[in-house]
């Protein structure tokens, strides 16, 4: 079963949608190469100015645990963390399946 992984974050004021999914496309590519990347949704945090949320799949929580480290140093990683207002305030939550 999948595992997801949320990241909390906010931008820089005057960021548009646009210019963050061409971010994250190019960081996609990165995290599939990793293996185990399912999907990526972007969403806006609905009452907060610059506010994102990111849901990605991944085929296990080890895998999804270690990808950003993987791609940090990538120049992909970093156009993305130029977009971003305070790195220091992101917050990773990883969500696993529930015991049936």
């Amino acid at each position: 079963m999948s595992v997801i992984e949320m990241v909390e974050f906010t931008t820089h004021p005057g960021t548009t949608t646009e210019s963050l999914e061409t971010a994250l496309l190019a960081l996609d590519d990165e995290l599939a190469s990793l293996g185990g990347l399912e999907s990526r949704e972007l969403f806006r945090v609905d009452g907060a100015e610059n506010a994102w949320l990111l849901d990605y799949r991944w085929a296990s929580l080890e895998t999804a645990q270690r990808s950003m480290g993987a791609v940090s140093e990538s120049a992909a990683f970093g156009s993305l963390m130029a977009l971003v207002a305070s790195p220091e305030t992101m917050k990773l939550t990883y969500g696993v399946p529930a015991a049936a």
